[in-house]
């Protein structure tokens, strides 16, 4: 299963970051780095197939493709701002972390507008409809 995996990976990181924090303390931030990084890539599988699924969705439902784009891209806009920010703090910069999160709001923010005006497009669709 993808969980053990994930658990095998994060403690071997976290026992090369606890030995790299006592021996080399200027490299621990690229084995968190580094950690992450391979559990991404473990994860890419899973993720695809996530993806596959909500593509299925969205043929059903007749949603135009640009909003399911916009979704995706908000939600990775949003997992990548949380990892960067858990860098920066595990870097000891949390005011960085903070602004880095921050401005990820607002980036998702901006690009929710299309996703809303989509979904009133949708809503008043319907209301002539009826």
């Amino acid at each position: 299963m993808l969980i053990f995996k994930l658990i095998a990976i994060a403690l071997v990181g976290i026992t090369v970051i606890l030995v790299l924090r006592t021996a080399k303390p200027e490299f621990a931030v690229f084995a968190v780095i580094g950690t992450g990084v391979v559990m991404i890539i473990t994860m890419l599988g899973a993720l695809q197939e996530v993806i596959l699924a909500f593509d299925g969705l969205v043929e059903k439902s007749g949603i135009d493709d640009a909003v399911f784009g916009a979704v995706l891209k908000i939600i990775g806009i949003g997992y990548l701002t949380e990892y960067s920010a858990s860098i920066a703090s595990d870097a000891g910069c949390a005011s960085i972390a903070q602004k880095l999160q921050f401005g990820g709001k607002l980036v998702i923010f901006l690009m929710s507008i299309s996703v809303v005006t989509a979904l009133v497009d949708v809503i008043s669709g319907l209301m002539n409809i009826v």
